[in-house]
């Protein structure tokens, strides 16, 4: 394997493509291959390298950092610094941030937040298509977009052109982007004549996980490429972090596609070889062709399964068991432990209760701003992230589509649709449009538009909130704007130094919806999702929550689906699963239990098989996740919580 690595970070021919199972060193391949570059007179300016995740690009920068300075480079953090590494959304932003990309697409790279999606999902409502068959049809162009198809060569006429102009309309006029749009976007562009200046901006393009992108991502990193490209990946491996329609096709058939294809295999799994046998067992038990280890190199650790008796038996005893560790090896960094929770709700548990324990926790995965903005009790989070936004940037026009519909049933979806209707009559834009509305308020006069009163009200509400707030700074800024006590803004809180303006603030807040990393903080115990593993090695993983419904999903059971609605949804989570797991390289532990109160049980979606009364309420019994079991003889033994403890000397 020595000599494969050797070879790959020597290689000097024009394409080429990494194959491996899981711990096989495809990241440490790319890695090697840009540090050789470097190290051969190649500028880091000219290096682009592409991960699925922020967090996975800010470990391959260390890593890199790393390999520089073990060959002897001068001051090789810096020169790791030269180098553009982030993840392949960020490569395509970075793409359609330039003057000439907007002047050529009339588009700038202002992406919605997943709560702000929902501003613009109730616009598309006053079409009045059915919400189901307005959701599919959305997704269906999400489909089409991630695929770089051209919209002139999928729309239908009819319905469907009336749906994708509305929603043109709608981001045009607020100046924003939808997620799935970027890389489609950017793909037009670089394809186009208009865009030859930014075709082939890196002379080597390194893609990791080159599966977990989408076919547009995919092109667009093609095209980025001037004299190297060089990919790397396992099908068996694809989750969906870097879009919604992740392509492994793209990846499976890279070399069938493109002659000339040089293609290096990596064979043997490296670090606890049970793990790797785990993960290829589990991966194997799917429908993925999936590569798998024919070597494993590394140090055998028996792997465990702990079965509580319920959830906060589980929260209890674990973090008391993590707790045991850290206290047994006080030196010990406890940013290589990392605990998986499978959904929100349990990374908030176990977040709390490691906090109780003394832990200080990086949690991963989580950070989506949730609430309904039809409901200002439950839209304090979102309406504070919006008023930092307007302090930020007054001019952000889907900022003010949001502002303006805090706290109504129908988020003024309706008067939105009259003031863009106004927009079109009088050749306006819509902060025009607000202010002709807050001008007819003041004196008094008819409204310009239908509904312009109401969103005057709040227009108006915005512009003296920012005329009051804008000359607050750090933590008094968060405390103007209602967010120094909500739990979403904890940890940005923590990061700053307190003399922040909101322009700074803002830029945080919107990283950690957009590019979350972990804290570098090496005394920080890790808490992620199992996306967010994508690109990172721990020392230890944790798995928690490990039962039906929530790892596979709820969906891959439910009787009133397709067999192929229950295949994609587990399989899906297969590859997740098995891909997350894999991180461990040496302690692997899956934390499950057998009962929980049936509220909570229904509340998060767990697989119940049977409920029954105890002690006066009704309790539900629930699996193990299914995945353990289908690993068959590389599935580890299972104990109880209790035995656990008392093994280790936890009373």
């Amino acid at each position: 394997m020595t000599d494969t690595f050797a070879a790959i970070a020597a290689f000097d021919g024009r394409i080429a493509k990494v194959t491996g199972p899981v711990r096989s060193g495809k990241t440490e391949a790319l890695l090697r291959r840009a540090a050789h570059a470097l190290a051969n007179g190649c500028a880091p300016e000219d290096i682009l390298l592409a991960t699925t995740t922020a967090e996975a690009a800010r470990i391959a920068r260390q890593r890199l950092a790393a390999l520089l300075a073990a060959r002897g480079a001068d001051d090789a953090a810096a020169l790791a610094a030269r180098v553009t590494v982030a993840s392949a959304q960020e490569a395509c932003l970075a793409v359609l941030a330039t003057p000439q990309a907007q002047a050529a697409t009339g588009r700038a790279p202002r992406v919605l937040a997943p709560f702000e999606y929902n501003f613009f999902l109730e616009d598309m409502k006053t079409l009045g298509t059915p919400v189901r068959r307005l959701r599919a049809v959305l997704n269906h162009f999400n489909r089409q977009w991630c695929a770089l198809a051209p919209e002139e060569d999928w729309v239908v006429p009819g319905d469907e052109q009336q749906t994708l102009d509305l929603a043109h309309r709608l981001l045009h006029a607020t100046n924003a982007m939808l997620a799935d749009e970027v890389a489609y976007v950017c793909g037009r562009y670089l394809q186009s004549e208009e865009g030859s200046s930014a075709r082939q901006a890196f002379s080597l393009v390194l893609a990791d996980d080159f599966q977990n992108l989408s076919a547009a991502q995919q092109t667009c990193l093609c095209l980025l490429a001037r004299d190297q490209l060089i990919v790397a990946g396992n099908p068996g491996e694809t989750i969906a972090a870097a879009t919604s329609c992740p392509n492994a096709a793209g990846f499976t058939d890279f070399d069938r596609l493109r002659r000339d294809v040089t293609t290096f295999a990596l064979s043997a799994a490296f670090g606890n070889p049970a793990v790797t046998a785990f993960c290829d067992a589990v991966a194997q038990a799917g429908d993925c062709d999936a590569a798998v280890a024919a070597q494993r190199v590394g140090k055998g650790r028996p792997l465990s399964t702990v079965k509580w008796n319920a959830p906060e038996d589980e929260f209890n005893g674990l973090t008391r068991y993590l707790m045991d560790l850290a206290a047994k090896a006080p030196d010990a960094p406890l940013a290589g432990i990392c605990v998986v929770a499978p959904n929100k709700t349990w990374a908030t548990a176990l977040s709390q209760m490691l906090s109780k324990r003394g832990f200080t926790v990086s949690s991963l995965g989580f950070e989506r701003l949730g609430g309904d903005p039809r409901e200002t009790a439950r839209a304090r989070a979102l309406m504070a992230y919006t008023a930092l936004n307007l302090l930020a940037d007054p001019d952000d026009l889907f900022a003010w589509r949001a502002w303006v519909g805090y706290g109504n049933y129908l988020t003024y979806s309706d008067g939105w649709k009259f003031l863009l209707a106004w927009c079109d009559e009088h050749d306006a834009g819509v902060l025009e449009a607000l202010d002709a509305a807050s001008k007819a308020r003041a004196a008094g006069d008819p409204e310009p538009f239908p509904r312009a009163e109401r969103l005057a009200e709040r227009y108006d509400a915005g512009r003296a909130m920012i005329a009051q707030q804008s000359a607050r700074r750090g933590h008094g800024l968060l405390a103007a704007i209602g967010a120094q006590d909500l739990r979403e803004f904890d940890a940005l809180a923590q990061a700053i130094a307190g003399d922040e303006d909101a322009t700074a603030l803002y830029a945080l807040a919107r990283a950690s919806q957009f590019s979350p990393t972990h804290d570098a903080n090496p005394r920080a115990l890790r808490l992620s999702s199992y996306e967010q593993l994508c690109g990172c090695n721990y020392r230890a993983v944790y798995a928690a929550g490990c039962v039906d419904g929530f790892m596979p999903a709820r969906d891959a059971f439910e009787v009133v689906s397709t067999d192929d609605d229950r295949t994609r949804v587990r399989e899906a989570d297969r590859r997740a699963f098995a891909a997350g797991v894999g991180k461990a390289s040496d302690t692997l532990m899956f934390s499950t239990f057998s009962t929980a109160d049936l509220e909570l049980a229904e509340r998060t979606k767990m697989q119940v098989t049977r409920v029954r009364m105890e002690g006066g309420r009704r309790v539900a019994a629930v699996r193990p996740t299914c995945f353990i079991e289908e690993a068959g003889a590389a599935a580890p033994l299972t104990q109880s919580g209790q035995t656990l403890l008392a093994d280790t000397d936890i009373a």
